[in-house]
């Protein structure tokens, strides 16, 4: 029941192979930062994280998240130590009973039994952006405002930041990312070399990530330079290779880069030069919320010309309010996941994804034999505009549509139908009581036999199993849509019972 692989896709890269997990799990470091800084919860969806405790034994900070993320498939941890202040650099009165650096113990008991622990650092976070959480404006960050991409006059950052950040005054307005970070100015560049080193220094790692969707603006607008941050990744992977000579053993080198090697070199991220340097380990390739339309077989193609191996993202959160309503569901989750696998995924990464309830899951994901014979529901994706600085592949939804036009969507599917137990498609119109949904063909074959159910603002059409078996196949499907009236498509998802 497995799907059929194109041949790129048979010649898949296993990360064990390269001394890699199949799963990494990022961490955002909240289990740290939250406590050192009393915070009420640690940061998941919807506010549905457990409540911060003081931190007295080490099993307190790992009670969090980690503790329970040893009993899944997840082997590989990537840990982020630079959320804003260094991880080593947190107040130590409320993390005293982890020593004199809090990370230490963290890393101890992840890589017991032989699991992989990354030092994840955010390339350019700017969550200070929308917070003057202390440990997001640490004091490197406020003795360095002029390095930011657009930083403020003199008369501004005396008059209306530092206020803000010291509680004193109202947040003031400005775009989030003129506080990113400008990659041009060399003393930015050394301060993340720096840290990297740093960490090396400090932990006995298996590798570090550079993430560098935490934000992918990098540079101020028509000063893009490629070369600069080609120099800076080999200067990482020296780093490294210095610090697996002294520890006597490899330490690996990731990337988490945009949705396609076009666009990250937008933004100036030359990867394949990367590749074709060798200093790369695995590619991470893209933001993890868009699936039917994302480009990961770009990513597979040029990775594995160099036998490097490429994960496929899953963000558990990725613009919530804007994508597929039932995103987030097990079916929803399934499906995403059998997509990135037959886009020739080697191995899966997961941001964002911190509800412990949840967890069961990864094995459903990671063991494809299982995952062929769970019910999922595939669904197009969202258009997301310029979201991320441009990085991000966009779905064609909402479709709106003109009397008398037709036009045309796809959607990967990564189960076979014709072993399929049950189908069910469903397409959701904006329209009035007496809107007419427009006529739906699939693969050229015209659907009949579809059921309207109207409510005050939206129209649902949907098809049943007969119908689906005759036209849906493994792979892309084409649905052909022909509206008499004008028309919005906000939603189209296939589900499927194997």
């Amino acid at each position: 029941m497995l799907p059929a692989l194109s041949p790129a896709q048979g010649e898949r890269i296993d990360p064990v192979s390269h001394g890699l997990p199949r799963i990494l799990f990022n961490d955002d470091g909240d289990d740290l930062t939250s406590p050192a800084y009393g915070g009420r919860a640690l940061w998941v969806p919807a506010g549905q994280g457990p409540s911060v405790q003081p931190v007295r034994t080490v099993a307190d900070c790992l009670a969090y998240r980690l503790g329970p993320l040893t009993n899944t498939a997840a082997r590989g941890l990537s840990y982020c130590g630079n959320f804003g202040v260094p991880i080593w650099d947190l107040p130590p009165a409320r993390l005293a009973a982890l020593g004199n650096d809090p990370l230490l113990p963290v890393i101890q008991f992840w890589r017991r039994e032989g699991r992989t622990f990354f030092f994840s650092m955010r390339m350019n976070d700017y969550h200070h952006a929308w917070s003057n959480a202390a440990h997001l404006w640490h004091d490197f960050r406020r003795s360095h405002w002029h390095w930011f991409l657009q930083p403020p006059s003199d008369q501004d950052w005396q008059t209306k930041f530092l206020p803000w950040i010291e509680g004193r005054g109202p947040q003031p307005k400005f775009n989030a990312e003129s506080v990113a970070y400008d990659y041009a100015i060399p003393g930015v560049r050394a301060y993340f070399l720096d840290q990297l080193r740093e960490a090396c220094r400090r932990y006995d790692l298996d590798g570090a990530e550079l993430d560098w969707l935490r934000y992918p603006v990098l540079f101020r607008a028509g000063e893009v330079n490629a070369a600069t941050l080609t120099a800076f990744v080999g200067e990482a992977h020296a780093i490294l290779d210095a610090a697996a000579k002294r520890r006597g053993h490899p330490l690996r080198l990731v990337c988490r880069v945009p949705d396609s090697p076009d666009k990250a070199r937008a933004v100036g991220l030359d990867v394949e030069a990367w590749l074709k340097a060798g200093w790369l380990d695995a590619v991470i390739a893209g933001h993890g919320g868009t699936f039917s339309a994302n480009e990961l077989e770009q990513w597979v193609a040029l990775a594995h010309r160099h036998q490097v191996p490429v994960y496929g993202v899953l963000e558990r959160m990725n613009f919530r309010g804007k994508a597929f309503a039932r995103y987030g569901t097990p079916e929803a989750l399934r499906a995403a996941v059998a997509t990135l696998w037959h886009k020739g995924a080697d191995g899966l990464y997961f941001f964002n994804y911190y509800l412990p309830g949840e967890y069961p899951l990864f094995r459903e994901f990671t063991d494809r034999d299982r995952l062929a014979c769970l019910p999922k529901e595939y669904f197009l994706d969202s258009n997301h505009g310029a979201a991320m600085n441009g990085t991000v592949s966009n779905g064609p939804l909402p479709v709106g549509m003109k009397a008398g036009l037709t036009t045309s969507v796809s959607l990967l599917i990564a189960d076979d139908p014709a072993h399929a137990s049950d189908l069910r498609l469903e397409l959701v119109w904006q329209g009035t009581a007496d809107f007419e949904p427009p006529s739906v063909s699939l693969n050229r074959t015209a659907l009949t036999g579809l059921q309207v159910e109207r409510r005050q603002t939206s129209c649902v059409v949907s098809c049943g199993s007969a119908e689906l078996k005759k036209a849906l196949r493994l792979g892309q499907n084409q649905f052909t849509l022909t509206a008499s009236n004008p028309a919005t498509l906000t939603s189209l998802s296939v589900r499927i019972i194997p």
